[in-house]
């Protein structure tokens, strides 16, 4: 296993994130045994993965978190995210304990920015839980530079998660990442693997699993999807040059990317924890990582990263925390 210090933290993580999302939320990802998640997440960490992501607006899967750690916390970096409302993050990190049965969480993350709520009052509300002992670091997801400048007018900020894949490249096309770089932030990516679409197991409308978040993707919609298995044509003919499987040669581009510190992958069995290792310990020859670099930043173009996020949320409409309040009602994320 590879790791990389965190933005200006003490936390050395491993270059793959265990994403919790799949875990705990049905209407979104389908049904997984909770037996087969906890079997995956203790060989994840046996493996070397100790940092796993995760959020109260995910259904159950902070619980479901919280239960599979109990006998190795020591070993794990747990990161959750919260709403934007600087009235109730205080509110919701003593929830996400509770739910976890957790003293403090590693890494908490303001999931979105909301239209409607200053970020510098968000941001105080998040250092003033640091300050309580309830977390040990804060930061961000989703944040444009110009959210990510107001927050650090406030407090340090030691990561900024973001949507970030071959294909959707909003992080690189806005100054982001670059932005991150510069100012010791560190950078987790989600989406890694385009929701699946970059692990070749999708080749066809019909091979989109129905009724879950990738109907609102726009990755699967229209030109984007032709674009999208134009590249996953390129990751075939990697796959045969270097022996690595079109998942492992997605996420190694990602890990080897300047300024990223380790990509977010939803691992659902034993068979996708083995093939997501194998994306690390090697390199691309020069020549085919700038290729496959290149077309895929080039067929980005074809989003509007100003108006909207990945999921075709309007960016000035974002109203995350009331919906998070929605969400919490019901006991579930909306897909």
């Amino acid at each position: 296993m590879e790791y990389r210090r965190l933005g200006k933290s003490d936390l050395d993580i491993s270059v793959l994130t265990l994403g919790a999302w799949q875990y705990g939320d049905e209407r979104c990802w389908g049904k997984i045994a909770e037996k087969n998640i906890y079997e995956v997440i203790a060989k994840a960490v046996n493996s070397g993965i100790n940092i796993i992501d995760t959020a109260i607006g995910y259904g159950d899967s902070e619980i479901i978190v919280g239960k599979a750690i109990k006998n190795f916390r020591e070993k794990v970096i747990i990161v959750s995210k919260c709403g934007a409302d600087p009235k109730r993050i205080l509110q919701r990190v003593n929830l996400s304990l509770k739910r976890m049965e957790l003293d403090y969480i590693d890494l908490y993350l303001v999931h979105y920015p909301d239209v409607d709520i200053p970020i510098e009052d968000t941001i105080e509300a998040m250092a003033m839980i640091r300050d309580k002992g309830k977390v040990r670091y804060v930061g961000v997801s989703n944040f444009s530079v110009n959210q990510l400048k107001r927050a650090l007018s406030v407090t340090d900020i030691t990561c900024c998660e973001s949507a970030y894949n071959l294909m959707w490249r909003e992080i690189e096309d806005r100054g982001i990442l670059d932005f991150c770089y510069k100012n010791n932030i560190g950078v987790l990516t989600y989406s890694s693997l385009g929701q699946g679409l970059f692990t070749g197991k999708i080749r066809k409308i019909d091979d989109i699993p129905k009724g879950g978040i990738r109907e609102a993707t726009l990755l699967f919609k229209g030109d984007a999807f032709k674009k999208g298995l134009d590249i996953v044509n390129i990751l075939d003919r990697l796959s045969e040059k270097y022996n690595k499987t079109p998942a492992q040669i997605a996420i190694n581009w990602i890990i080897n990317r300047k300024g990223v510190s380790s990509a977010i992958a939803g691992i659902v069995n034993m068979e996708e924890l083995t093939e997501n290792l194998g994306a690390i310990g090697w390199k691309m020859e020069k020549e085919d990582y700038e290729f496959l670099n290149s077309i895929g930043f080039q067929f980005s173009k074809i989003f509007d990263y100003v108006s909207y996020t990945m999921f075709g949320d309007k960016l000035n409409e974002i109203k995350f925390d009331k919906e998070l309040d929605n969400l919490l009602k019901r006991g579930g994320q909306k897909c």
